[in-house]
């Protein structure tokens, strides 16, 4: 298969799709890497791209979550907001991302590698499909974290790194199963991709700063990160309302169908 470098409409293309499957429970990593393989995308810039569109879509949670992550702003200044309640889901939500910062870490190279196997993400669809499908009946009544939670729902943010995996389906998934109520378990979900999400585009961005890039990389970067921004804000907003309804658990039954057609895909090119 010919691959041609990532022009600006390819980018704003990758960027859309960044931002329709972010927040919907379908992973957005996994169908870049399907929309680059059908598209016949070489983007240039290896994982640099993938992070610069979910740098943006990072953006739309910020923007629609902002009272949300300007009270623990405040909390971290003013001593007046720091109340018990404040400190432990601070420090719950820091917490849950420890798991997927150390598998970030120590893993990176062969993480980065994944992105290259179609037959992984097909694998790890269909697993998305049949997590999300088990919360159908899931009905949680709890707000607050617990140490526990906090740990295990880091647990499945980790497993989420891998492209298929989606990370906002695995981790409200898990918020369900621990039985917290269902608005929430979508809020503390966004709430705990800030710092990892963050943490990565940190530590790529200090990567990039010892490369050349092109400057087309560069171009196709900012668009796709725009583009992703601005349609990452609708897309974030019509998850928090259907978040509320059973009909969350089908769009594993999407996952599920596009995990097995991808994984039939890939075994005919071996």
């Amino acid at each position: 298969m010919s691959e041609a470098p990532l022009s600006l409409i390819q980018a704003a293309i990758l960027g859309l799709i960044q931002a329709l499957t972010e927040f919907l429970p379908v992973s957005s990593s996994g169908h870049l890497v399907i929309g680059q393989a059908l598209l016949e995308i070489d983007s240039g810039g290896g994982a640099s791209f993938e992070v610069a569109v979910h740098m943006g879509t990072l953006l739309s949670i910020l923007v629609v979550l902002r009272d949300e992550v300007l009270s623990l702003l405040r909390g971290c200044v003013l001593s007046q907001h720091r109340t018990s309640a404040w400190r432990e889901e601070t420090t719950f939500i820091i917490l849950s991302a420890v798991p997927a910062g150390l598998i970030g870490v120590f893993f990176k190279d062969l993480l980065e590698s994944a992105f290259n196997h179609l037959w992984l993400v097909g694998a790890t669809l269909t697993f998305t499909g049949v997590i999300l499908l088990s919360t159908k009946s899931r009905q949680g009544a709890r707000e607050r974290l617990t140490l526990i939670d906090s740990l295990l729902i880091g647990l499945a943010q980790a497993i989420a790194i891998l492209p298929g995996v989606s990370r906002s389906g695995a981790t409200i998934s898990a918020a369900l199963w621990l039985g917290i109520e269902r608005d929430r378990a979508a809020r503390l979900s966004f709430l705990m991709s800030l710092p990892v999400v963050g943490g990565a585009g940190l530590l790529k961005a200090l990567d990039l700063s010892t490369q050349a890039l092109s400057s087309e990389l560069v171009y196709a970067m900012s668009v796709g990160a725009i583009i992703s921004f601005i349609i990452g804000i609708f897309a974030l907003k019509a998850m928090l309302k259907w978040i509320i309804k059973p009909s969350f658990a089908y769009f594993g039954v999407y996952c599920l169908l596009m995990g097995l057609i991808i994984l039939s895909y890939s075994c005919h090119l071996f």
